[in-house]
C-alpha cells in the first residue's frame, strides 16, 4: 500500500508558476508521487498529452533531478490517495497465511516446509512482476543498448528465493520491488513464530503424536485438529506415481475438492478422481524425486462435481517417523 499525491492539471499549473526556471513541459498534465510506509518517495509516474491529443504515459527519467526534487516538495499540493498493486496484494495475502506453530503442530520439519513453500510461491509472483516490469521498460526504451541492458537485468533475476542476496538488490530496486522482496526474504530467514511449551509439555506432545504410521486414537484426533486450523489446503500422501495415497488432508483441502475424509482416506490420489494424472503431474513427481520439492507450479484438480479447478501447488518430500511422504501446499488459483 502506498500513499499517493496526485498533481492534476490545476496543481501542475501552480507548480509551473512557482518553478518557471525548470521549464516543466506543458504537455504533462498529471504527476503521481508514491510514498512508502516511512514517508519516503518510492515512485513517480506521469501522464502527457500526445501529438494526437490522446493521453499516454510520460517518461519520468526525462525529468531533471531538480525537477523531481521540486515535485516531491510540491506533493502536499496534490490530491492525497492510496494505491496498492493487485499483484502485490496477492503476495501480502500469502504472507498473512503463513502458518505458525500455534496454528498447526505436526512436525517441525513439516511446519517449516509449509512456510518455505508459501514463501517460494510469494517470491515467484514477485519475480514474475519484476520480469514484466523490465519488459515494460524495454518496450519504452529509446536505444538498442538500453533494451539489451534491461533484457540482461530481467534474465539475471534470481530464479529462487534462496538466491536473493544483497548483490541482487539493485535488480529489484530498479523496478521498485525490493521492499517486498526483502520482506519475503527476511521471513524465510527468521525462525517460525511459536510459543515454546514447558519441557514436560513437549514430552507429552511427543508421546501423543507418536508414529503417524502406527499410532491411532488420541494421536489422530490431536494431529487432525491442529492440522485443520490452517486456512491453507494441505495434503500429505505416500510417494510414487502409482502408489500416491492420501495419508492426511485438512479441512481446507476437503472444502476445495468438495469431499469428506471418509470418501478419500487411504485412496490412490488419481483413481479417487481428484488429482489429474498427466505429463505435468509426472514432471512434478520427477522434481520431488530429483530435487526434493518445487514451488508455485500451476496445476489443476477436479472437485466432487467434476469441475476442473486451477491451482498453484508447492511440495516437499519429507521424512516423518522414518518414512517418506509428499507434503503439498495448494492454493486455489481462481481466487487470486
Amino acid at each position: 500500500m502506498y500513499a499517493v499525491a496526485v498533481l492534476d492539471k490545476q496543481a501542475l499549473a501552480g507548480f509551473r508558476r512557482e518553478h518557471p526556471w525548470l521549464g516543466f513541459p506543458e504537455k504533462v498534465r498529471e504527476v503521481s508521487l508514491f510514498f512508502d510506509d516511512n514517508g519516503s518517495p518510492a515512485r513517480l509516474t506521469a501522464i502527457e498529452v500526445g501529438a494526437d491529443g490522446v493521453d499516454r504515459p510520460a517518461d519520468p527519467s526525462a525529468f531533471s533531478t531538480d525537477t523531481v526534487l521540486a515535485l516531491i516538495r510540491f506533493a502536499p499540493h496534490g490530491t492525497p490517495m492510496t494505491w496498492e498493486s493487485p499483484d502485490e496484494a496477492r503476495v501480502w495475502r500469502i504472507l498473512e497465511r503463513l502458518p505458525t506453530s500455534d496454528e498447526m503442530v505436526l512436525v517441525d520439519e513439516t511446519l517449516d516446509a509449509s512456510r518455505r513453500a508459501l514463501l517460494g510461491e510469494a517470491y515467484e509472483l514477485l519475480r514474475q512482476m519484476a520480469v514484466k516490469a523490465y519488459q515494460g521498460l524495454a518496450a519504452a526504451a529509446r536505444s538498442p543498448v538500453e533494451v539489451e541492458r534491461l533484457g540482461q537485468a530481467a534474465r539475471a533475476l534470481p530464479a529462487s528465493l534462496d538466491e536473493v542476496t544483497e548483490a541482487t538488490k539493485p535488480l529489484f530496486l530498479e523496478v521498485d520491488l525490493w521492499r517486498l522482496v526483502a520482506v519475503v526474504r527476511d521471513e524465510a530467514s527468521m525462525p517460525v513464530d511459536n510459543e515454546v511449551p514447558m519441557a514436560r509439555g513437549l514430552e507429552d506432545l511427543d508421546r501423543l503424536i507418536g508414529d503417524p504410521g502406527k499410532t491411532e486414537g488420541a494421536s489422530d484426533a490431536l494431529i487432525q485438529t491442529l492440522f485443520d486450523l490452517s486456512p491453507v489446503a494441505f495434503s500429505i500422501s505416500t510417494i510414487g506415481k502409482n502408489s500416491s495415497r492420501y495419508v492426511r488432508v485438512n479441512n481446507a483441502y476437503l472444502e476445495l475438492v468438495g469431499k469428506t475424509w471418509e470418501e478419500i482416506r487411504g485412496h490412490e490420489m488419481v483413481s479417487a478422481g481428484l488429482v489429474i494424472g498427466n505429463d505435468a503431474r509426472e514432471r512434478r513427481l520427477a522434481m520431488l524425486d530429483q530435487q526434493g520439492g518445487y514451488s508455485g507450479e500451476r496445476a489443476e484438480i477436479r472437485n466432487a462435481r467434476g469441475e476442473i479447478v486451477p491451482i498453484l501447488i508447492s511440495a516437499r518430500r519429507l521424512k516423518l517417523a522414518g518414512a517418506l511422504y509428499d507434503f503439498e501446499v495448494i492454493t486455489d488459483a481462481s481466487q487470486i
